[in-house]
């Protein structure tokens, strides 16, 4: 327990298991998910990360579906993708800039100092 919280994990695991990677073309069609083309190495592929997992210390409480409004969105909500970079870094745009991922111990730090 940390901060007197339980542990989420099976959150946690949920959110993993919706993770998944699609190999696309530098042209942006998507490839087979079982075999690899045949010049990929020279041709090369893009790795496109679908609902990308980020461990988080706590969940926040989501509301219900129905209590939602389908029309309004959040401004600056993010996307539920990203790419993958040689080193393994993530970014918005094929060859883009990196993506600034939250760190998972800043939200317990901010906690601690309230």
């Amino acid at each position: 327990m940390l901060l007197f919280q339980f542990p989420e994990w099976s959150e946690d695991l949920t959110d993993w298991n919706r993770e998944m990677h699609v190999k696309w073309t530098y042209n942006g069609v998507q490839l087979s998910e079982t075999e690899f083309p045949k010049n990929w190495l020279t041709d090369g592929i893009q790795i496109k990360i679908l609902f990308p997992f980020c461990l988080k210390p706590w969940h926040r409480f989501k509301l219900q579906p129905s209590h939602k409004d389908p029309m309004k969105k959040k401004k600056g909500q993010k996307n539920d993708f990203c790419f993958l970079t040689v080193w393994g870094m993530e970014t918005e745009l094929p060859f883009g800039s990196l993506r600034k991922r939250r760190s998972f111990f800043e939200p317990i730090f901010k906690e601690l100092k309230k």
